[in-house]
């Protein structure tokens, strides 16, 4: 084993999510040539949920992770998608794709010089990846233990909290602080080192390297699936991979972070895709099930995903639904709430889900955990997080400049569609920082300069997904209006 296994075993997931993504797209709507981008970006995190799944129900039903046994599974699975889009291609895309236009020339040299710069950005994460050990962060001290644990024992051993560690009466187990958090940013890696035969302290992050080129390839094609024009497109990638706390995660892997930025990130931003193309239903449809894919799973990355999940539910209804029934749903819960209350019910339990309700003074919900309501000051620490240091560049500008722009009045259904979903997508991302931070004791966290920065990167593809489509539309509208009537001359 080695390298070629290596390379393997990382990109045939890949491949196989990107061809079942293709074939299943092209069931949803035949009349619509998608953007091969997108789809492979997308693709990458698709094969990777498959992979994990894998590799958890392999682990569960024999007790090991047999390489070879879930390569044969890959081989197989990916060889379906590629007959399942070979077997469908015959039925082609019936719509005509518009003319290119040939670019001006200050075009494409603006293109060429973004391309060298992203390509200048990777290069520096490529060598950090390739040279650079697991660096001694919480990646190294939790995530990245847990795979090196495994592989070392030979088995996906249990990790477990350190109360049962001391009272283990055998050597079968492992023990860290966070013992339970999801266990996906340390399965890849644990595979990654399966496939190469053994374990390698850069290598170990090879993942991490192509899930950054996947998110970029997905943004890329979901701009131009928008009508963005190339130049705009790969400015918008080029933003990504310069903001340097998201190329810091890329260049020192290891972090969940920088997976729930692919998974809750890219799941928001097609759900904000779809929501805005909502007048051709087949396109929405399969975007917004792409999204809320993904979205989920994100669930399983990190203990943050739920709380994405239910933001995610919360913005598609706060698009869809009329203002009466939004106010209608927020009476009912009120009402059970205070039925509850009435009735000296405090915390019930919830078959699969868990417990609800409050419990020693502390706030509990399904999935997501315990909490206690707490006012923190947040407004001087994202003065600090996102101005004054260098964490984000002039990222936090332009989203309040786009968050300003989706204000202003618009023309057009199309327009005021996609501002009002992105104007949602904003004052969701806005609610769930203020009360995370602002109202419970996880404002501790914003005051250690941690998660105040860590859980907004979470959500950086549709940040700037969303900053583009206000610049497109704003750009779009102003156009309509210089290429207008003009009044002719010698009237008013």
């Amino acid at each position: 084993m080695g390298f070629l296994t290596l390379y393997s075993g990382l990109l045939l997931p890949w491949l196989a999510g990107t061809l079942w993504l293709i074939f299943v797209e092209s069931k949803f709507n035949n009349n619509y040539q998608p953007n091969r981008f997108r789809q492979t970006g997308y693709g990458f995190f698709l094969g990777y949920m498959v992979l994990f799944l894998a590799i958890m129900v392999s682990n569960k039903l024999t007790g090991t992770v047999s390489w070879s046994g879930l390569m044969g599974f890959l081989l197989i699975f990916t060889a379906g998608g590629g007959i399942a889009v070979w077997k469908n291609q015959d039925r082609g895309h019936t719509t005509t794709l518009p003319s290119q236009v040939v670019p001006s020339t200050p075009i494409k040299l603006l293109t060429a010089i973004t391309l060298v710069l992203m390509a200048i950005h990777f290069i520096f994460i490529a060598v950090e990846i390739f040279t650079q050990p697991v660096y001694p962060w919480d990646a190294w001290l939790v995530w990245i233990y847990r795979a090196k644990a495994w592989f070392m024992a030979g088995t996906m051993t249990e990790v477990v909290s350190a109360t049962d560690w001391a009272a283990a009466t055998s050597v079968g187990s492992y023990t860290v602080d966070a013992w339970s958090y999801p266990l996906f940013a340390s399965v890849i890696p644990y595979w990654a080192v399966l496939s190469l035969g053994h374990w390698s302290e850069t290598l170990v992050n090879l993942p991490v390297l192509f899930a950054g080129i996947a998110m970029g390839l997905a943004l890329y094609g979901q701009c131009r699936e928008h009508g963005i024009n190339i130049p705009l497109s790969l400015i918008t990638c080029y933003l990504l991979y310069s903001i340097p706390l998201f190329a810091t995660h890329l260049a020192l892997a290891g972090y969940a972070d920088i997976w729930m930025a692919g998974f809750t990130g890219l799941g928001f931003l097609a759900l904000i895709q779809g929501t805005c193309m909502h007048t051709d239903v087949a396109r929405s449809r399969f975007q917004i099930l792409l999204g809320m894919s993904i979205v989920i799973f994100g669930v399983w990355v990190k203990n943050e995903g739920a709380v994405w999940l239910l933001a995610a539910l919360a913005m598609m209804a706060l698009v869809t639904c009329r203002p009466r029934s939004l106010v209608l749903m927020m009476l009912a819960v009120a009402m059970v709430t205070l039925l509850i209350f009435i009735l000296g019910l405090s915390h019930i339990d919830i078959p699969v889900l868990g417990g609800l309700g409050f419990v020693d003074g502390r706030v509990v919900i399904p999935f997501i955990g315990s909490f206690v309501f707490e006012a923190h000051s947040v407004q001087q620490l994202y003065w600090n997080n996102f101005i004054n240091m260098g964490s984000w560049n002039l990222f936090w500008v332009l989203v309040t400049a786009s968050l300003l722009l989706s204000l202003r009045p618009c023309e057009g259904p199309s327009n005021c569609r996609a501002r009002r979903v992105v104007l949602s997508f904003f004052l969701i991302f806005l609610a769930t920082q203020l009360f995370i931070f602002g109202f419970t004791n996880h404002g501790l966290w914003a005051d250690t300069y941690t998660a105040i920065n860590r859980l907004p990167l979470h959500l950086v593809p549709a940040l700037l997904f969303s900053i583009v489509v206000i610049a497109h539309v704003s750009l779009t509208q102003y156009a309509a209006i210089d290429s207008g009537p003009k009044p002719e001359s010698g009237k008013v």
